[in-house]
C-alpha cells in the first residue's frame, strides 16, 4: 500500500471515530467525556503552550477551559460545517485569545520557553534524560527564534500545520479566514522559519 493510500485509510478511520464520539457526546454518554480528553487533551496542550509562550502550566488550564466549554456548548457543533477536530480547536483558540487579552490587560510578562523540572515530570523513567532535556531546550530555542521572526498568526498556522498535521482548509476553518489566506500565510512562515532557522545555524 503506498503512503498516500496508507494516509487516507488514516483519515476515514479518523473521521468514522470522530463522528462516533460526536453522537455519543450528542447522546451525553459520560464516557465519551473521557475519551474526548484522551482524543485531544494532550494535542490541545500542545498547541495551547505555543501559543501561550511555552507555560505548560497555563496551557493544561486552558486545554481543560477549553474541553469544558466545548461539552457545554456542544450542541453548536455541526459536523456539516467542518470535523470535530476542526471545531475544538476553534473553541480552544477562543479561549486561548481570551487569556492572550487578559494577560495585555494586566500588562504581564509573557511566559519565558524555559525548560522546567516540573515540565519535564512526565519523562520515561529509563529514558536517556541528559539527550531527552538536551533535545527539548533545543527544540524551544528554535521555537523563541521562530517567535521572534514570525507574527502571533505566522507561528499558529505553522503549529496547526506541522505540529497537528491539519490541513490548509482544516486550518482555515479552526482560524476563520478563507483557505486561500491562510495558504499565503502559511507559505510567507515556511519562507521566513527556513531563513531564519539558516541564518541561525551558520
Amino acid at each position: 500500500m503506498d503512503r498516500g493510500a496508507a494516509r487516507e485509510r488514516v483519515l476515514t478511520t479518523g473521521k468514522a471515530e470522530e463522528e462516533s464520539l460526536a453522537r455519543r457526546l450528542r447522546e451525553g454518554d459520560e464516557a465519551a467525556f473521557g475519551e474526548l480528553w484522551d482524543r485531544f487533551g494532550p494535542r490541545l496542550v500542545a498547541y495551547a503552550a505555543t501559543r501561550l509562550g511555552g507555560d505548560r502550566e497555563l496551557a493544561d488550564d486552558v486545554t481543560a477551559q477549553s474541553l469544558a466549554a466545548a461539552v457545554k456548548s456542544f450542541g453548536r457543533f455541526s459536523p456539516e460545517r467542518g470535523s470535530l477536530s476542526t471545531w475544538i480547536y476553534g473553541v480552544a483558540r477562543r479561549v486561548i485569545q481570551g487569556e492572550l487579552r487578559k494577560q495585555r490587560r494586566r500588562r504581564s510578562v509573557p511566559a519565558s520557553a524555559e525548560v522546567s523540572l516540573e515540565a519535564n515530570a512526565d519523562l520515561v523513567v529509563g529514558v536517556d534524560l541528559e539527550s531527552d532535556l538536551s533535545s527539548r531546550v533545543e527544540a524551544q530555542r528554535k521555537v523563541q527564534i521562530l517567535a521572534s521572526a514570525l507574527s502571533s498568526a505566522e507561528m499558529e498556522v505553522l503549529a496547526l500545520h506541522f505540529v497537528d498535521e491539519f490541513s490548509v482548509k482544516e486550518i482555515a476553518q479552526i482560524v476563520g479566514r478563507s483557505w486561500r489566506a491562510v495558504d499565503s500565510l502559511l507559505y510567507r512562515a515556511k519562507e521566513k522559519a527556513r531563513e531564519r532557522l539558516a541564518a541561525d545555524d551558520q
